[in-house]
């Protein structure tokens, strides 16, 4: 009998997801207009006008938890490169499922800023003021035009009564929105909408209680809500009080551009980040040429000795897809390299300790260390807070709850020899050398957002320079 009502539970969600997928509207990419889409409309200029001959380049992010890192993404990014075939995109996709507002906080260090996109998508669950420090910070540090958009519904929510009274998570995000001047799409509004007009529970669209069934309609859904409202506002072109400036220079003699006797080429400019664009000139094409090689000096000092202008990536997993670290720094100048966090003799199993060495590919052994302390490598090149570690938690969860009934999950158990890795990597050309027409090069990032003299000098004496077309300068609103 048992085995007859599941069976038919079953096959009646299998019904309601066959046709849920069936039923969904073909969405369009701004055919709903949205007056919070002013908040992006630097971007989509630059989409709309983008052409064959000079096609525009946008880089885009997703970032938030397991919601964002589902496949409504792909479908968002399908629709947008339908819609706009000659601009070159660069999506990516930085979530990290389970990772709430205070986890993404530290995260973002090396997730998001680094990579300083042009348009951020941003969704996570959480206290709502580290939700907000997150955008602030995207604000204070890029020059990103955010979207931000309101919940779907969960297990257990009735679409009706939330029609009637908005849930205190939507308000909140909205309030987000409107003091931030991001654009704000209202998910949760159209998903009780949609399955009222459905006869549809919020279960029809999900796997569990919260995450969408990707074989019912749900990540359609989900991306066409958003993308038909990424709508263009004809005659606006950004708002550098709230997102700051993205500037094209060409690299003609001009006041803020100027050529020295031996070759040096002297940029002068406001801004936290400078790109190079290739115009293809002094690239030898020819398989394994020596190419053009420029040092960089940032204000008279080497770029390389700007200690904000490094950042050390996002640590790697080890028991799930969760980074074992939430954030590794440094208080002294780094270099280029490669890190380890090996677990030595002392380990718990469960990681209640875990003791450990620290070694980089250019420093060396660094310092060892316990999960229980802060920790400050031997030449400050690697600084791990107190409140860092994301041993314990992940041990318990993935492993220790499951041992049990699954023996095979004590080889995920920590033990000596476990590695934990990251990298310390520079935001600037290292070295900047030539590159075919129309690659990018960042060659300088994080510098404080202000007046600065960026110098470009040949490698060697007398040498030639990378061919630049262009510069792109980026700088956050003040």
């Amino acid at each position: 009998m048992k085995t007859t009502i599941l069976s038919t539970v079953f096959a009646t969600a299998a019904v309601a997801a066959s046709a849920a997928l069936a039923d969904v509207p073909d969405f369009k990419i701004g055919t709903v207009k949205n007056p919070t889409a002013i908040h992006i409309q630097r971007t989509m200029k630059a989409l709309v006008e983008s052409t064959a001959d000079k096609p525009a380049t946008v880089r885009v992010l997703f970032y938030g938890q397991s919601i964002v890192a589902q496949g409504w993404t792909g479908v968002l990014m399908k629709m947008l490169k339908e819609k706009y075939p000659t601009v070159n995109f660069e999506f990516q996709n930085k979530a990290i499922g389970g990772f709430t507002s205070p986890a993404l906080t530290r995260t973002s260090w090396s997730d998001l800023f680094p990579y300083y996109p042009d348009l951020l998508f941003f969704h996570v669950y959480g206290p709502i003021d580290k939700y907000e420090e997150i955008v602030k910070n995207t604000r204070a540090l890029t020059s990103a035009e955010i979207v931000l958009w309101s919940s779907h519904l969960s297990r257990g929510q009735d679409p009706e009564k939330m029609l009637k009274e908005r849930d205190q998570r939507s308000k909140d995000i909205k309030a987000v929105a409107e003091r931030n001047k991001c654009m704000f799409v209202d998910l949760n509004k159209k998903w009780c909408e949609m399955l009222l007009a459905n006869n549809w529970a919020a279960t029809n669209m999900l796997s569990d209680g919260v995450h969408m069934n990707s074989k019912s309609g749900a990540f359609k859904y989900y991306a066409g809500f958003i993308g038909e409202e990424l709508c263009r506002i004809p005659g606006a072109s950004g708002e550098p009080e709230v997102s700051g400036t993205i500037t094209e220079v060409p690299a003609v003699k001009g006041n803020d551009f100027k050529v020295a006797g031996d070759g040096t080429i002297r940029l002068r400019f406001t801004g936290n980040r400078v790109v190079a664009v290739s115009n293809g000139k002094n690239f030898n094409a020819a398989k394994g040429a020596v190419q053009p090689e420029a040092d960089l000096f940032l204000d008279g000092k080497p770029v390389a000795s700007y200690k904000e202008m490094w950042y050390c990536s996002r640590p790697s997993t080890l028991v799930s897809w969760m980074p074992m670290l939430y954030r590794v720094t440094f208080d002294e100048l780094p270099v280029k390299e490669d890190w380890a966090l090996t677990y030595i003799e002392g380990t718990d199993p469960w990681g209640k300790p875990v003791h450990y060495k620290v070694e980089g590919s250019v420093t060396g052994f660094d310092g060892e260390g316990w999960s229980t302390n802060a920790f400050r490598s031997t030449s400050g090149r690697a600084v791990i807070a107190k409140d860092a570690y994301h041993f314990t938690w992940q041990y318990d969860y993935f492993v220790k709850k499951h041992v049990d009934k699954k023996p095979e999950l004590m080889k995920k158990a920590a033990k000596p020899g476990d590695k934990i890795t990251w990298k310390t990597l520079p935001l600037f050309a290292d070295p900047f050398v030539a590159q075919k027409a129309g690659e990018r090069s960042v060659l300088v990032q994080n510098c404080s957002n202000e007046k600065h003299v960026l110098e470009i000098r040949p490698k060697k004496k007398g040498g030639k320079l990378p061919g630049i077309e262009k510069f792109i300068i980026y700088s956050p609103a003040k």
